[in-house]
């Protein structure tokens, strides 16, 4: 058994090797936006260029429900080492790839590791942690993923302009190495005594439910009309899917996610408020930019916009975190969560200048409030024997929050200019209007007049799908006033803490 001072002073490495391992899940996910123009012009095929994403993000998105099953039923150390090494390997290989399919192939592998290592960090953290020490310790989590969000781009940017892009993903080796050193030394996160069959049938209809749905995120109303029968076909795929994959959970001893945490309030607020945050988040780091270039601002005068939700966000995991882990009121801290984000995107929607820059604040700050708060209530309020499948569906409802989300936003923009652009610009001037619309430096070319009437409806349009989202945030709210949080249990109490030496819970079955 190991004592309670040991503890404390075990903590610290494992704690850095799970920031350090985050870090790179979300700088290898986003670091090769800056430097596609310098791979397309080594390997050509334009046409598969957006996959070098689409490929990482979907492997994130369709293996976060798995691993978070394996974390529960194979240790939390052994699938956050196993995660590590194919984001290590993916970066390795696509270092070294030689034409775009060969990138994209790798790009795939890397998504695969970096789903399982945000499943399987948080995972850790409340492994770790006590339920009064996570409230405060989520400054890691949110302090880490909003600094590598931030420097992703401009660190892909840097590298490539001053060495080369293959380093963007060599970058991974040596931090990787690190993560593994650290985390290996921990005798903190035993493995789970007990051995159950893992549901391998229910993962893989999930897993296909999750790429339809991110493929018509993808695809409609960009490579295919919304009506098209790849996307009609494609949603009637998922609707299949997720019938099938009902039948097989109920009857699974150990299903990929147990269909009694739909069952649990706390839980289903917690992913209604994990989608609420991805649709919001995508939603007001795509459109806010637009928004500010068609109110005249400059294309770094718009990138600049996006620093106050930044800093808002910094706010609460820099300086709140730890009077909300004193005051143990998550409940206030959620509601109040919810006013901020639903009032920052009205501001964001209506306001300007100065006003905008402070809804942008409040949208951060309020963010922040709901992502810490709903991730904390997750670790602390789910079942230990079914926490690695909690925290994955809590991704998995953030990331599909944010595809499928900014999807049906981006196509209620798209229908929203182009009635705004046939309203405004004349018959035989909409042609040129709608072309330009896509692309800010084109439209600063144009005649003032039929300048004035593209950015005119370009902002309208954005607004009302600034507003479309705000929308979205009051629905969370309303569910957190009608699902409200319980109390964290106090300090000293036993709720699904981890005892070092102590056995695994015994695995329920699929039924709950």
């Amino acid at each position: 058994m190991v004592n309670a001072g040991t503890r404390r002073q075990g903590v610290a490495l494992p704690l850095v090797a799970v920031a350090l391992a985050q870090f790179l899940a979300m700088v290898d996910l986003n670091i090769t936006a800056t430097a596609m123009p310098a791979i397309v012009g080594e390997f050509g095929r334009l046409d598969l260029f957006a996959w070098v994403t689409t490929g990482a993000v979907l492997a994130s998105t369709v293996t976060t429900p798995l691993y978070g099953k394996l974390s529960d039923v194979l240790g939390r150390k052994q699938v956050f080492i196993l995660a590590l090494a194919l984001l290590t390997a993916g970066s390795v290989l696509c270092a070294l790839a030689q034409s775009m399919p060969q990138l994209v192939l790798f790009r795939i592998v890397q998504g695969v590791g970096a789903g399982g290592l945000m499943v399987s960090a948080m995972a850790i953290y409340a492994e770790l942690l006590s339920p009064e020490q996570r409230m405060r310790y989520q400054i890691w989590f949110a302090t880490t993923l909003n600094a590598s969000a931030a420097i992703s781009p401009f660190l892909g940017g840097l590298i490539t302009d001053w060495i080369n892009w293959r380093w963007t993903f060599w970058l991974t080796v040596p931090v990787a190495l690190i993560s593994v050193a650290l985390i290996a030394r921990t005798r903190l996160l035993p493995r789970p005594e007990t051995r159950v069959r893992i549901d391998y049938l229910g993962a893989a209809l999930l897993g296909g439910v999750c790429t339809c749905l991110v493929l018509v995120s993808s695809w409609a109303g960009v490579a295919y009309a919304w009506g098209s029968p790849v996307v009609v076909g494609l949603g009637a795929a998922a609707i299949v899917l997720v019938i099938a994959w009902l039948r097989v959970e109920r009857r699974a001893e150990q299903p990929i996610i147990p269909l009694r945490l739909f069952r649990d309030p706390v839980l289903v607020v917690a992913n209604v408020q994990g989608f609420v945050t991805g649709l919001t988040m995508f939603a007001a780091v795509t459109f806010l930019p637009l928004l500010m270039v068609a109110r005249g601002e400059s294309a770094t005068g718009a990138g600049l916009a996006l620093m106050p939700l930044t800093a808002g966000s910094l706010i609460v995991s820099l300086g709140l975190s730890s009077f909300m882990a004193r005051a143990g009121r998550p409940q206030l801290f959620a509601v109040l969560g919810g006013v901020l984000l639903t009032g920052g995107l009205v501001a964001l929607a209506v306001a300007e200048g100065a006003a905008m820059l402070a809804g942008a604040l409040v949208f951060g700050v309020g963010l922040a409030l709901i992502f810490q708060v709903y991730s904390v209530a997750v670790m602390n309020h789910a079942p230990r024997r079914d926490l690695g499948s909690a925290i994955g569906l809590q991704s998995l409802s953030r990331q599909l929050g944010g595809t499928l989300g900014l999807a049906a936003l981006s196509g209620a923009f798209q229908a929203r200019l182009g009635a705004e652009l046939a309203a405004r610009v004349p018959e035989d001037q909409l042609t040129r209007a709608v072309t330009a619309a896509g692309d800010p430096e084109t439209v600063s070319a144009l005649p003032e007049a039929l300048r004035t009437a593209v950015t005119g409806g370009y902002g309208s349009a954005l607004t009302l799908v600034l507003l479309a989202a705000a929308v979205c945030a009051g629905v969370g709210l309303l569910a957190t006033l009608l699902l409200k949080l319980p109390t964290p249990p106090k300090k000293g109490s036993d709720h699904d803490r981890v005892h070092p030496g102590r056995p695994a819970a015994h695995h329920e079955g699929g039924r709950g």
